[in-house]
C-alpha cells in the first residue's frame, strides 16, 4: 500500500515534467501550494487561483494544463453554455468549460520539451482570459469568483470555529 503523501507518477516523463516544472514554480512565483497526493499545483495569480496538473501522455510525454476557477455556484443554463461556447471562439489560447455550476477556462500543453517562458506565457494567459470574463460572467449569469469563494468560505469557517470554541 502506497505511503499517503507519496507521489504516484504514472512514467518517467511525468516525473521528470512534475520537477521541471516545480522548479520553475520555485524560481518564478512567491508562493504556490504543492498538491501531496497528486502532481498538481495550485497558486494565486492576480485575482485568480490556479491549478497545474501534469499527467502522463502516451509513453514519453507530459500534458501540462493550466487551469483557473473562474466562477462558482453558477446556475447551468442554456444561454450560458452558449455564451462560453461563443467565448471559445474569441480567446486566443485555451476554453471555458462547465462542470456542474462551476466554470473553468484552461489551456493544456506538452511537457516534454517545457520551457520557463511557455509556462509563463500559459500561467499569465489563463489568468489573465480568467481575470477579464470571471466578474463578467457573474454580473450576467450569477455564481461567485474563485476569490469570492474563497473568502466567504474562509468567513464561513472562522465563524463557525468561532461558534465552536464559545460552546
Amino acid at each position: 500500500m502506497p505511503r499517503s503523501g507519496a507521489k504516484q507518477f504514472h512514467s518517467q516523463c511525468q516525473e521528470e515534467v512534475y520537477r521541471q516544472v516545480k522548479s520553475y514554480l520555485d524560481e518564478l512565483v512567491d508562493e504556490h501550494f504543492d498538491d501531496a497526493d497528486h502532481c498538481d499545483f495550485y497558486l494565486k495569480y492576480g485575482s485568480t487561483v490556479l491549478e497545474i496538473s501534469i499527467d502522463p501522455f502516451e509513453e514519453d510525454d507530459a500534458v501540462i494544463e493550466v487551469l483557473a476557477f473562474c466562477v462558482q455556484g453558477v446556475e447551468p443554463t442554456f444561454d450560458l453554455a452558449q455564451e462560453l461556447l461563443r467565448l471559445n471562439a474569441e480567446v486566443p489560447l485555451g476554453a471555458f468549460s462547465m462542470v456542474g455550476g462551476d466554470i473553468f477556462y484552461s489551456h493544456s500543453f506538452l511537457g516534454r520539451r517545457l520551457r520557463p517562458e511557455q509556462l509563463i506565457a500559459s500561467l499569465d494567459s489563463v489568468a489573465n482570459i480568467s481575470d477579464l470574463y470571471d466578474e463578467r460572467l457573474v454580473a450576467k449569469y450569477g455564481g461567485e469568483t474563485a476569490l469570492e469563494r474563497l473568502r466567504s468560505d474562509a468567513k464561513r469557517y472562522r465563524s463557525v470555529a468561532f461558534q465552536a470554541q464559545n460552546n
